[in-house]
């Protein structure tokens, strides 16, 4: 009876600690109406089985926020959950502006103004917590996350996707560039003749300037569901990829 009694004020003390560290917002009510965290673009796995974009399921581009701690909803009584907490929200830009505004500082530290929180309750819905976004403030200056090198990656890799290897080679150290299999030459030659073009699916952080690409792309050999290394440096305020390594062989 007594280790009982000692598991129960365990489970008490555990919940109330969590509960103080974190917020409970009532959707029925619109909040949150704001919040702070990381964001970051993702490529969510869409219909038929919201499951991987790499087995056939449709992309569906967005936005995630990371939250600082993590928080619970309420005020639904199918889709929300008070006793669940997480710490990433689906945010949705409600306009162009908008969306041009989270294009520029995404991989940085925001204060995000929010308008119709919902709860998850679709495929679509790929976190706890899905807002539209209607104000977003910069929490840090951009050039000093790793940003604008994730940025830089995914242009490189969107330039492969055209073909156009003297755009993609922009991306690569200079002393890399003249010859080798970062040329325009070369990349034109072999990404300018892809029977299936690359299309890039995501670029993820994988500590300090170092990130890792997936992609996807039909050469003549056959089809590449390809994962990189990607390594970059900053010179002179820019970021460059200075090396690729892929993981899978393509």
């Amino acid at each position: 009876m007594p280790h009982k009694l000692f598991s129960i004020v365990i489970l008490i003390v555990l919940w109330s600690s969590n509960a103080a560290l974190s917020d409970c917002f009532d959707v029925s009510k619109g909040e949150p109406k704001s919040l702070e965290g990381f964001l970051s673009f993702r490529i969510f796995p869409g219909p038929p089985n919201f499951q991987d974009v790499q087995k056939g399921d449709q992309p569906e581009p967005g936005y995630v926020l990371k939250l600082d701690r993590p928080i619970c909803i309420e005020g639904d009584a199918d889709f929300a959950d008070p006793s669940f907490f997480f710490d990433e929200v689906q945010v949705v830009p409600s306009g162009e502006t908008v969306d041009d505004l989270m294009r520029a500082v995404r991989e940085s530290r925001i204060r995000v103004g929010l308008e119709n929180p919902m709860p998850a309750m679709t495929g679509h819905h790929h976190r706890p917590l899905v807002a539209w976004v209607t104000t977003v403030d910069l929490l840090s200056d951009p050039t000093d996350t790793f940003g604008t090198a994730a940025t830089t990656v995914e242009a490189f890799y969107l330039a492969l996707g055209t073909g156009d290897g003297a755009l993609a080679s922009r991306f690569v150290v200079s002393e890399k560039r003249s010859k080798g299999p970062f040329s325009p030459q070369e990349l034109s030659r072999f990404y300018g003749t892809l029977p299936e073009p690359l299309k890039l699916l995501s670029v993820e952080r994988a500590g300090p300037n170092r990130f890792v690409a997936r992609y996807h792309f039909r050469s003549a050999a056959g089809a590449c569901d390809g994962r990189a290394m990607v390594e970059t440096v900053r010179r002179q305020g820019r970021y460059f990829i200075q090396s690729i390594q892929a993981e899978n062989g393509c």
